[in-house]
């Protein structure tokens, strides 16, 4: 009987923290905050080349992005968005990401704009300050990363040539990860 009645206890101690992670792990979202207006997978290329795929998975504040390089190493990093839509532009901090190692990286500020399906980000680079205009700096992180929305009926459309420079949108300059392993990213000299 002993045992029966510590394994219902075990039991009701399991569902009781699951019931309270589930609902700290909540919030409510304003119906037109830029932060509802960005749940859902986005997916973007990034690196010098356009290699690297990565995708974003945002729910509430947290964000699990996957990165995969050019030769298929898999990267898996956890972290929130912390978002300032009264700035102009309006600013984004990556904080609190995690890889595999748990060692978090330093936030990386930003700023970034949002248009339909589209999510503009300007990273301001591991210690670095945040960026004021959509242009890219000097180091690996310092860059502009434009993600699409994945699953809207707008992806399976061709994509326009960008008239100011005659190039397709896949042809636009290098774009880079927001949250590469900060070991390997340190901004140089």
């Amino acid at each position: 009987m002993r045992a029966k009645y510590s394994l219902l206890t075990l039991v009701a101690v399991a569902a009781s923290l699951a019931w309270i992670s589930a609902v700290a792990g909540t919030e409510t979202l304003a119906n037109n905050s830029d932060m509802s207006r960005l749940q859902g997978r986005w997916t973007a290329r990034a690196g010098a080349r356009r290699e690297i795929r990565v995708t974003l998975d945002i729910q509430g504040r947290r964000v699990d992005a996957a990165i995969t390089t050019p030769q298929g190493v898999r990267l898996q990093v956890r972290g929130e968005l912390k978002l300032d839509e009264a700035s102009s532009p309006h600013s984004l901090d990556w904080i609190k990401f995690t890889g595999a190692d748990q060692q978090e990286f330093p936030p990386i500020p930003a700023i970034y704009k949002i248009d339909r399906d589209t999510f503009t980000v300007c990273n301001g680079g591991l210690n670095g300050s945040r960026p004021r205009e959509f242009k890219a700096g000097d180091s690996v992180l310092e860059d502009v990363v434009v993600f699409q929305r994945i699953g809207t009926a707008s992806q399976d459309k061709p994509k326009a040539p960008n008239r100011s420079t005659n190039l397709t949108p896949e042809a636009k300059p290098p774009q880079t990860a927001p949250v590469p392993p900060p070991s390997r990213l340190a901004r140089q000299p």
